[in-house]
């Protein structure tokens, strides 16, 4: 592969697909057509050149969110973009193809407008549109934020791996257009005339009702709602611009400007495409990024209007809100920047290289499970037994589903949590092994004036962010030491509900106001509390029994805790049952009907041992249940179900 030509591929995508259509209308004419086709094969090119099948090929792509900060990448040139997909708009109709005339020779020649947000005329020639509505295409809009929770070892690994394909290589501007610096939001508005501006008109038809509606299976009915929708005059302190409104990052304190990672983008996917994503989806994008200050649609303050006041929340500047016009896409359902690889690319072979390079030292799984257990007993007051339930938390993963119930997920309530004990530094604990964390506390403060599920604002027309709407794979940390007696409001009620149906059911609910769209969402839930947690339904209750109120710091041995890593991403890449012999399925009637006369077990602790003995071997890195570790589960679970008779819990 000629570095030029990916270099090409890479600073000028706009350039290479202005020459693909080229040819594309060359093989039209001689077909005798008229004109193009809604693909002119450029999906397929950049696929070939760039080899998007290939991990070794995507990192020499630049990734926006490795920069510092968004306004360091050139625009309008290619990118990969690691994101949730946070709202899913109504389909989008602009003008694909229009028609360019030369001025002196009256000389014609059609342009396409795909892949961005306007088109320039060549010098001398102006652009028109098609009659009729023969240049009109429709294509598929999303907002995204990157991935919430996100820790800082995991974008320093992405980052890392895309250095060293060579992507962050390409960051330095190439093309004419990344050369012209650019405006911040305050000078956004074009002061141009108009007649100087209309040789570059913009790409979008809005729709009649001038806005978007949420993609999710409610979009129809949104769509009625939303057109009936009287609005009364703006008052002081209203919603005027998109700035006011906030980039909707689910977790607000990840909000914040200037950092790569607080970059949130409209994303617009074509053909094919246009309805691939979902809301929730875990993606990876690649396209073009488009920052086009001059188009800037921003209120009218003379009119007062509330269709004014809202455009440009609807439609925020790309200096606030760049757009990413998608040409390949892939979902990331359980996303590790440690094994950044799809599941075809990742053989056996390179599955075996990675495991050598990592784990092959000898006594290296040991040690780095040992390295594991102590960053967790750390922060739990030395208590092994507490973390040894965390830790097979943080491995375990949905293999399967059994009606309404996932097979392998399941939830931990760690009771008696101490005031001496710091939970957000549990957090960080437990960020230092998984990629994503969210620490969320609950008190009646919070879950009456937090936003903990999404919801649909009708006004605004977009789905404002909740703090529980997480990517899958993320590790939600749900603090309620701080709870007390008092009264929850409406909106408490309705949140605190939310947590419970996103802990128990893996449901996220979104609100668009008289009914619930619930989403999937698998994320590992653990709940910190004095007592028994609140939520009903938890799967493992273990109290605490902290032996100190606080462990002196301790050097960590960093290449255990880097293979402990290594351990976490390799047995939740692909999730799939362990193997259980006979004579452990045998015992492990016995042990059920003891423990079910002993201690008054319900039925339901079949289910959560089947999936702890999973966790149990996965930590070990094994895929068989040896009558070992099931023994060793079983002391595990003798001691915490004699903790939960001491303090009173029922196990019912």
């Amino acid at each position: 592969m000629a570095m030029a030509m990916v270099s090409e591929e890479l600073a000028r995508p706009l350039n290479v697909l202005d020459s693909l259509f080229g040819r594309h209308m060359e093989q039209v004419a001689n077909a005798g057509g008229k004109l193009p086709e809604a693909e002119f094969g450029e999906r397929n090119h950049f696929q070939k050149i760039l080899g998007l099948d290939n991990e070794e090929g995507l990192a020499r792509i630049p990734c926006l969110n490795d920069v510092p900060a968004a306004e360091s990448v050139p625009p309008f040139t290619l990118v990969r973009y690691r994101c949730l997909v946070q709202d899913t708009f109504e389909p989008e109709f602009y003008t694909a193809v229009l028609q360019e005339v030369d001025s002196q020779s009256g000389a014609t020649r059609l342009r396409t407008s795909k892949y961005r947000e306007c088109i320039d005329a060549t010098p001398g020639a102006v652009l028109r549109e098609l009659d009729g509505h023969e240049g009109l295409s429709q294509r598929g809009v999303c907002y995204c934020v990157p991935l919430p929770g996100e820790t800082a070892w995991a974008r320093a690994a992405a980052a890392e791996w895309t250095a060293a394909g060579g992507g962050a290589s390409f960051l330095l501007p190439t093309a004419s257009s990344a050369t012209k610096p650019k405006r911040r939001r305050d000078d956004d508005v074009d002061m141009a005339p108009e007649a100087e501006t209309a040789h570059k008109p913009r790409t979008d038809v809005l729709p009649a009702a001038g806005g978007y509606a949420g993609g999710s299976p409610a979009n129809a009915v949104a769509n009625v709602i939303t057109g009936n929708v009287s609005c009364a005059p703006c008052g002081q302190g209203s919603l005027v611009s998109a700035e006011d409104f906030g980039l909707n990052f689910p977790i607000p304190g990840e909000e914040r400007r200037g950092t790569g990672s607080s970059t949130a983008c409209i994303v617009k996917l074509y053909d094919s495409d246009a309805e691939a994503l979902r809301l929730c989806d875990a993606v990876e994008l690649i396209g073009i990024l488009c920052v086009n200050p001059e188009i800037a649609d921003l209120p009218d303050a003379a009119t007062g209007r509330m269709e004014d006041a809202l455009r440009d929340a609807r439609q925020p500047s790309t200096s606030l809100v760049p757009r990413l016009h998608v040409l390949a896409h892939r979902k990331l359902p359980f996303h590790h920047p440690l094994l950044p690889y799809t599941p075809d690319f990742l053989s056996e072979a390179r599955l075996a290289s990675a495991f050598q390079k990592q784990l092959s030292a000898p006594n290296i799984m040991v040690a780095a499970r040992s390295a594991a257990i102590m960053q967790l007993a750390k922060e739990m007051g030395g208590d092994t037994v507490a973390a040894e339930y965390l830790l097979m938390l943080l491995v375990s993963r949905s293999f399967q589903k059994h009606g309404d119930k996932l097979l392998g997920s399941w939830s931990l309530n760690v009771a008696g949590w101490p005031s001496a004990l710091k939970s957000r530094s549990l957090g960080d604990a437990v960020g230092e092994l998984v990629p994503r964390v969210a620490h969320l506390e609950v008190s009646n403060n919070t879950l009456n004036t937090h936003k903990w599920k999404p919801r649909k604002d009708f006004v605004a027309n977009r789905l404002v962010a909740g703090q529980l709407q997480l990517a899958a794979g993320t590790l939600v940390m749900i603090d309620e030491c701080k709870m007390s007696e008092g009264e929850l409001n409406a909106e408490g009620v309705k949140n605190f509900l939310a947590i419970q149906e996103v802990v128990v059911d893996n449901k996220l609910p979104c609100d668009f106001m008289s009914y619930d769209v619930k989403v999937p969402l698998e994320v590992s839930c653990v709940l910190l509390s004095e007592r028994k947690s609140i939520v009903k339904g938890v799967d493992v209750l273990t109290p605490l029994r902290p032996t100190q109120t606080a462990t002196p710091d301790s050097p960590s041995d960093g290449s255990a805790l880097s293979a402990a890593r290594w351990l976490i991403a390799l047995v939740t890449r692909l999730p799939r049952p362990v193997r259980i012999p006979d004579d452990v399925m045998q015992q492990f009637g016995e042990n059920f009907a003891e423990a079910r006369q002993e201690f008054q077990t319900s039925a339901d602790l079949a289910h959560t041992w089947m999936a702890l003995a999973r966790a149990r071997c996965l930590t070990f890195g094994e895929e068989e249940l040896s009558i070992q570790r099931w023994r060793e589960l079983m002391e595990l679970e003798r001691t915490r179900l004699v903790r939960c008779r001491e303090d009173s819990y029922s196990l019912q």
